[in-house]
This record gives C-alpha cells, structure tokens and sequence, in this order.
C-alpha cells in the first residue's frame, strides 16, 4: 500500500511522518475528526533514504501486514463476541437455566471481546517496534514545474543509490 506524507521529524533510522487522510474517508464525523484541519495523522516510518525534515515522501507498507493487522483488529474481536454469545447459550442450555439468557450471552459475548482486545494490546506492545509491521519510506515526491501545487511527479530512490 503505497500513501504520500510530509516529514515532521527526524530520530535516527525512523522519521514521523503526517500523511493526509483518503479522501474517501469524507467528513462524517465517525473517526472523531471534523474539518480540513484535522485530515491528517503522525505515523512513525524506518527511513533508509534519509529523507529529512519538510521533504514529501512516499510511504510503503507490505499489503500482507497491513491485511494480516486489519484482520487482528476487525475479525477477530467480532468473532469472540460472536463466539461468546453462542457459547453461554451452550452453557446456560446445558445448564437448564431459564433467566434472561439473551442479554447474559450478550454480555458473555463483549466480555470475551473485551478480553480479546486486552491480549491484542499486549501483543501490540510487545511487536510495535519490529520492523515488518512499520511502513518504509521509499522515496521523494517532487512537484512538477510550472504545474498546480496538488500536481506531482514521483521520484523514487532506491536502497542501491545510498550504499
């Protein structure tokens, strides 16, 4: 997944980079982000070409990660709620008991969601810093002459050009 951003800061092999949100995103409001001002996010990038502060750069992450961490967020937390739901069914049927079993399963079903969400975390905490889950700048995003500021040429540069 290929994204363009802005240089914010350098620390070493890494640099914060501000990448502007997709326009797809719209402005509904859902992700607590309201107005032009607020389209952009700060992520951390391993930056091999040395790019430095205020340089527009090209930001790669592996598609598979980027998948495979979708997949931890989103899946699997609503799969434990489903399972949840299902398995205090099984559990209160087996059971015989007869209260409100709908709003305990449900119950049952955020509280393994919860739980879920607790070892995901740990798990983050743990690999943040490895370097297959962080994006790569890959090269510079240079403006065309003569052409609109939002126009823009893309110049990669290679690992082979630093060496």
């Amino acid at each position: 997944m290929e994204q363009y951003g802005v240089i914010t800061e350098t620390k070493g092999e890494t640099a914060a980079v501000s990448l502007q949100r997709h326009l797809i995103c719209g402005e509904c409001g859902k992700c607590g982000i309201l107005g032009e001002s607020k389209r952009s996010i700060t992520i951390e990038a391993h930056n091999p070409i040395q790019a430095e502060e205020g340089q527009r750069v090209v930001i790669e992450s592996n598609d598979r990660q980027v998948l495979f961490l979708t997949f931890m967020l989103y899946l699997v937390p609503l799969s434990g709620l489903v399972f949840g739901i299902f398995l205090w069914l099984q559990i209160a049927d087996g059971l015989g008991y007869t209260g409100n079993q709908e709003l305990q399963a449900v119950a049952a079903g955020f509280i393994l969601m919860a739980l879920i969400y607790f070892f995901i975390r740990k798990w983050d905490n743990r690999v943040k810093d490895y370097p297959q889950y962080k994006p790569v700048i890959t090269g510079f995003l240079l403006d065309k002459p003569g052409c609109k500021e939002d126009s823009t040429e893309l110049q990669t540069e290679h690992q082979e050009e630093n060496k």
